[in-house]
């Protein structure tokens, strides 16, 4: 084998066990966002989560933005000290749907 085809390999191997690893944390944590009256359960880090009561939200907005052919929308969930990114992806749903159901959530608490 050649030095390239070792630093092939290694460049190979280390790119799988980097989706592994994000595989593995989809498995791990695969709910992303959870509400209830009280507040609003996120992720945080790798796979933990982090409580965050409605009193401490400051904002909550959908950013669009446009750019080529791409057209991302990403809802912003923000805190007095943090800022939470999630797309519908993350969400499992239209950002649109979720911040509608969350407004009414939040009404109600």
């Amino acid at each position: 084998m050649s030095t390239g085809d070792v630093q092939a390999l290694v460049l190979a191997g280390a790119g799988t066990i980097a989706c592994a690893a994000l595989a593995l944390r989809d498995l791990l944590a695969p709910v992303r966002l959870a509400a209830d009256t009280e507040g609003l359960t996120v992720i945080s880090g790798y796979a933990g989560r982090r409580r965050i009561p409605w009193s401490q939200i400051t904002g909550l907005r959908i950013d669009e933005r446009r750019r080529l052919f791409l057209h991302t929308r990403l809802l912003e969930i923000e805190t007095e000290d943090d800022l939470h990114m999630l797309s519908a992806f993350d969400l499992g749903a239209d950002v649109h749907d979720v911040q509608t159901e969350l407004d009414s959530i939040r009404a109600d608490a």
